[in-house]
């Protein structure tokens, strides 16, 4: 730590190297104090200022310098001058052929230290738990020679900046409570409700680099992020925070420390006045939020809506107009503006990028969500909390969960002290939408339907299913659940960072439209997502960052329909059996009305997104049809809105998106000028759909793109059924049943509606097209054989 430190050369560090490893069977712990002594009294001849630094009983230095004998988190190091440097921040292991040992390297930052090589750190838990360990390791390190200098130094790999993950193999190691917890949030974004905060926890934000916090405050300049830090040791005003809430809540009635379905309301009201108390502390929260509130109870009374609006734009649904209100809000003010400009003030009094909690006047999510969790930790009896990290509609965001048992339950409520007025559970259909943690499983793994955070699992061993250019899926298991797990990629060495943020834009939109739709019997459900990173080297040691999405969804073991097309086409089929057509063509109904309802266009219906499984029936005997893949899918009114109902993820309905054979004619407009498009492009979808199962073709298939596109733009075209098709429909005859294979009246007057389905669906003009609750009404008439079963 001193600047007079300095290194001994490469050739110096070898040779005491070799020294180090035949000494050190014959090391044992009485040694080390003593040999430690009689260091400091030989080097003290030479260099008085020794005997200060060793003798020095002041508080901070007694932290800084403790033995190795009384506390394994500091290790004295001394160099060949004689001055001393404190290395408790962290220790990591080396494996060399198969044996423990100190891997001492140059550095130019005045660093070194024990670095892991190439080993990789696992869970933080695991490698934290044993404080015996840490002793071996520091007893490697005593020399033989008592007088020569120990040289044992700590190095701290400097990353760029990063997400969550740093690279494994340089991933520096806590030994203390504080720092163990700041590098489990730093990486995990979340602490459990068993994690309590300790005094002496700082957070520098997801987009840093975990490091030592005395690293922080030599690196960091004063336009850097802060690092928010939590000790009431060191900051009088958090220790005045702190006894003050206590004090609140000890006039709320105390619960009791068995769990009840009052004492878990108790500790709901209790979290809320915390909440209250924390945005108070920062600032208060934004008065139009009520408004908010107050438009977001009104439709939620919807229930088919989970896009809330919570911009100017309202319940507008003319972009031009809704654009004109949103640029220009009356009385905007600017809290997070006000917040940098505190929170610079404080650091330039400082002088230091690290701000103690306590100081600020003013805080945003972050000192908000870390506050609450720190006062939950210390109430009395403890409120369970955990802390969490995500976003909000697309915004980076941080809050608190509170667990409340309701009856044999545990009940997940979001308590987000921006606003500490509206806690809802995390299911809620608005909530569950718009906060998305960075991990989250929705699959219960006990029985009490209670899934902690940690539990997701891992996809490495997962089958692969299927790949395309941008993402591949997987067949996987969570604990006697099938899923299917999509999987993308981006390497950050050739994205910029639109590239990179699009790349979580996409992953949040999916998510945020499948738990939209979850829960519903024809459309696949979603189990749970995953966004993380990782670091790795190129051939030239450069590092870069791969960053990973994972969307866990259910398994339809039969696969696509497309594959089932195929199939029966390759046996000299001539479409889809009449009664699995009908019955399909009504479960795909049923998703697109509850898509619809919700004001959601998919913008690629096809067999390839609708999975069947014709072996495994449901309970009642029916097949399972479910429809997939939402990554296009959108608002209807997103064009009109600024908020959440804008989704990001994916381009707005202004833009031509879809598979081109699928596409209805007002879509390929968009390609040549922004026209705004509604939920009618997937009547058209709907209708091509309807084509495949009777042709076992796809549409226009044979012609060229230019003349599809003319056919579907210009000429606003449907493709043509068979010869047989069309004359079935038109007259029909016993010599034409044949030829398709009608064997009854029931068959031929199912195929006849199909036909007839297929050409309203596929009407030129938008607007005469069926609704889709009026074609799932419509499907339900005709009853099938396995309505019948």
């Amino acid at each position: 730590m001193k600047k007079g430190w300095k290194r001994r050369d490469c050739l110096q560090q070898q040779a005491r190297q070799e020294r180090l490893e035949s000494s050190r069977s014959r090391l044992c712990e009485n040694d080390i104090d003593e040999m430690a002594v009689n260091m400091t009294e030989d080097d003290m001849e030479n260099r008085p200022v020794m005997k200060d630094i060793v003798e020095e009983s002041s508080a901070q230095d007694l932290k800084e310098t403790s033995s190795i004998s009384e506390d394994l988190s500091c290790i004295i190091d001394y160099d060949s001058d004689g001055l001393i440097k404190d290395s408790g921040m962290m220790l990591q292991d080396q494996y060399d052929d198969g044996k423990t040992g100190i891997n001492m390297r140059s550095c130019h930052d005045n660093n070194s230290g024990i670095s892991t090589d190439p080993a990789c750190l696992g869970s933080i838990e695991n490698e934290l738990e044993d404080t015996a360990s840490s002793t071996r390791n520091a007893v490697d390190v005593v020399e033989e020679n008592t007088s020569e200098a120990c040289k044992l130094t700590l190095k701290s790999k400097r990353h760029p900046d990063m997400d969550n993950n740093p690279k494994p193999s340089k991933c520096p190691r806590p030994i203390d409570e504080s720092s163990k917890l700041s590098y489990k949030y730093s990486v995990e974004s979340f602490c459990s409700i068993d994690d309590h905060l300790p005094d002496g926890f700082y957070d520098a934000g997801r987009d840093m680099p975990f490091m030592p916090l005395e690293e922080y405050e030599r690196s960091l300049g004063l336009y850097a992020r802060e690092v928010i830090l939590l000790d009431r040791e060191q900051d009088e005003e958090l220790d005045a925070i702190a006894s003050s809430a206590q004090l609140l809540l000890s006039s709320l009635k105390r619960p009791s420390y068995s769990e009840t379905d009052e004492d878990a309301g108790q500790d709901l009201l209790r979290a809320s006045v915390l909440a209250l108390f924390v945005s108070d502390c920062f600032g208060g929260c934004d008065r139009s939020a009520s408004l908010r509130r107050t438009r977001g109870a009104i439709v939620s009374l919807r229930k088919e809506q989970p896009f809330i609006c919570t911009c100017a734009a309202g319940s507008m649904c003319d972009s031009n107009e809704a654009s004109k209100q949103a640029s220009t809000p009356p009385g905007h003010f600017n809290f997070t503006g006000l917040c940098d400009k505190s929170i610079h003030i404080i650091k330039e009094r400082n002088n230091s990028g690290i701000v103690p909690i306590g100081a600020l006047q003013f805080g945003v999510c972050r000192h908000r969500a870390v506050l609450m969790k720190y006062l939950c930790d210390r109430a009395d009896p403890p409120i369970p909390c955990e802390l969490v990290r995500g976003h909000l509609d697309y915004t980076p965001h941080a809050w608190n969960v509170v667990p409340v048992r309701q009856g044999n339950i545990l009940v997940r409520m979001i308590v987000d002290a921006c606003y500490p007025t509206n806690i809802k559970e995390e299911t809620d259909p608005e909530y569950f939408c718009r906060y998305v943690p960075l991990s989250r499983l929705h699959v219960a793994l006990d029985d009490e339907g209670y899934t902690p955070r940690s539990s997701f699992p891992s996809v490495s061993l997962c089958k692969e299913i299927e790949a395309t250019a941008s993402s591949a899926v997987y067949h996987c298991k969570i604990g006697s659940v099938d899923a299917a797990a999509k999987i993308r990629y981006l390497d950050t060495r050739r994205a910029s960072n639109d590239e990179v943020k699009k790349f979580e834009y996409k992953l949040l939109g999916e998510v945020r439209m499948m738990n939209a739709l979850r829960k519903h019997r024809s459309i696949v459900d979603i189990y749970g997502h995953q966004l993380s990173s990782k670091w790795v080297q190129d051939d030239s040691d450069k590092e870069y960052r791969i960053m990973q999405s994972v969307i866990l969804m259910e398994y339809v073991k039969g696969g696509s329909l497309k594959g089932y097309l195929t199939k029966l086409l390759k046996e000299g089929k001539k479409h889809v059996p009449v009664d699995l057509a009908f019955y399909i063509a009504r479960e795909v109904a049923c998703a697109l009305l509850e898509m619809h309802r919700k004001l959601v266009i998919h913008r690629d219906i096809k067999s390839e997104n609708v999975l069947v499984d014709l072996d495994s029936k449901r309970s009642h005997g029916t097949p399972v049809v479910k429809l997939s893949d939402f990554d296009r899918s959108i608002p209807l009114h997103s064009l009109s809105h600024t908020c959440c109902i804008a989704h990001l993820g994916t381009y707005p309905p202004n833009v031509c998106v879809g598979t081109p054979c699928w596409m209805a004619p007002e879509v390929l407009q968009a390609m040549h000028e922004k026209t705004q498009y509604g939920l009618e492009v997937d009547i058209w979808s709907y209708g091509c759909f309807i084509f495949e199962m009777l042709t076992l073709r796809i549409p226009y298939e044979g012609l060229p793109d230019s003349e599809i596109y003319d056919l579907i733009k210009r000429k606003k075209q449907r493709p043509r059924l068979t010869k047989e098709l069309e004359a079935f429909w038109t007259v029909d005859e016993p010599i034409t049943r044949l030829k398709l294979g009608i064997t009854s009246d029931a068959h031929a007057e199912k195929l006849r509606f199909l036909i007839d389905l297929f050409y309203q669906c596929t009407r030129g003009t938008a607007s005469r097209r069926p609704k889709a609750e009026q074609i799932y009404n419509s499907l339900c008439s005709l009853p099938t054989c396995y309505d019948l079963s």
